[in-house]
């Protein structure tokens, strides 16, 4: 697959030649997946957009000079995010200490996850703090990142978070319930020991333009890694906790259902459920490359905050191109297929939820 090197070919000309064989092989995979013309142009931005992201995470990210970037877009909700909210990413390593501070805001959750793993090696969980045992003070926020405990008098009052030798990236999730009425969370990161300022060598350039690439795989694929059976059967849910979906990508605290709908243009996929018994949960709809489907310029997601229970206790969430009266519409924007995803937090037992496909006021 990687071009053939000699030994004055430097090693960051392989890499880059690297990265543009997987941009060529993934561009015939959207090729091959997609189902129609639509597809096809929404699977090459999406391709895009992900390559941008990537080069944010990779190329551009200094671990040793980190700041806090938001991986989505108003454009850019690309490998399954939570368009009602956010997630913050700043790149760390091992063998450095950190400190994060902030403001906690009013925001329905908030959670930071340390990642590890470098090079080829899978990313996995490392850490993780939840909100529920966030310290903070009148709002006040600080974390200490490092791999030995500092002591109190180096912490000054902040949370020690151990980090292992081959910590990569901390994770900010953020989910907003009624985003009218929540303020944000605010932070900043610092690396507490700095090298000095250098040239990129060879080594670390070739090295990031590699994890660029498999980065790149790796959310350019989800459909055909992330229960790609849903595909094959659409109109019905399934639940997956975390580990299922990649400890990496989740946290510990969240729970999902998952599911497709494939949809004539007259049709709707009704969901009906008992809201389940926690402080925030929602439903987004995804296109076949689980993109979110136009979230701040179409109705396409809400939260436990934007629907309410019928008279007989249950929520009805009708899924379809056009509203037909059959219950809180989220609109699909006249795709024929994508992805269906509940979330919602802190382990609650999954909710029975029923699906009906419905066209004009009958069950199909």
């Amino acid at each position: 697959m990687e071009a053939e090197r000699n030994e004055d070919t430097p090693a960051v000309i392989e890499s880059w030649r690297f990265v543009q064989q997987m941009l060529a092989d993934l561009t015939a995979t959207v090729i091959d997946d997609a189902a129609d013309d639509r597809e096809l142009r929404e699977g090459l931005r999406m391709l895009a957009k992900v390559t941008a992201l990537c080069t944010e995470l990779s190329v551009e990210a200094d671990p040793q000079r980190p700041h806090f970037f938001d991986m989505c877009t108003d454009t850019r909700m690309v490998g399954g995010p939570n368009p009602d909210g956010r997630y913050l990413l700043a790149m760390i390593r091992g063998d450095h200490c950190y400190r994060i501070t902030g403001q906690r805001g009013t925001t329905t959750y908030l959670g930071f996850q340390v990642l590890a793993g470098t090079g080829l090696t899978p990313r996995r969980m490392a850490g993780y703090l939840s909100d529920t045992a966030l310290q903070c003070t009148q709002g006040s926020f600080a974390l200490v990142l490092a791999a030995t405990d500092p002591g109190a008098d180096a912490l000054g009052g902040a949370q020690w978070i151990p980090i292992p030798e081959d910590a990569s990236a901390v994770v900010v999730r953020e989910y907003i319930a009624d985003a009218a009425a929540e303020t944000p969370a605010s932070m900043t990161v610092q690396c507490l020991d700095p090298p000095p300022l250098r040239p990129v060598t060879d080594t670390e350039a070739a090295a990031a333009f590699t994890a660029m690439a498999w980065t790149i795989v790796k959310l350019a694929t989800l459909h055909r890694t992330i229960k790609p059976e849903l595909l094959t059967q659409p109109n019905s849910l399934v639940t997956a906790a975390a580990a299922e979906l990649g400890g990496a990508d989740t946290t510990p605290d969240n729970l999902y259902m998952l599911g497709s709908f494939a949809l004539d243009t007259d049709e709707s996929l009704l969901l009906e459920f008992t809201p389940p018994d926690t402080r925030y949960w929602n439903v987004t709809l995804e296109n076949v490359w689980h993109e979110c489907l136009e979230p701040h310029h179409r109705h396409s997601s809400v939260t436990n905050k934007g629907v309410a229970p019928d008279s007989d206790g249950l929520v009805r969430i009708a899924i379809g191109a056009a509203d037909l009266g059959h219950g809180h519409w989220l609109d699909t924007g006249g795709r024929r297929r994508g992805f269906v995803v509940l979330r919602w937090l802190d382990n609650p037992d999954a909710p029975a939820v029923r699906t009906t496909v419905r066209r004009g006021g009958s069950a199909s």
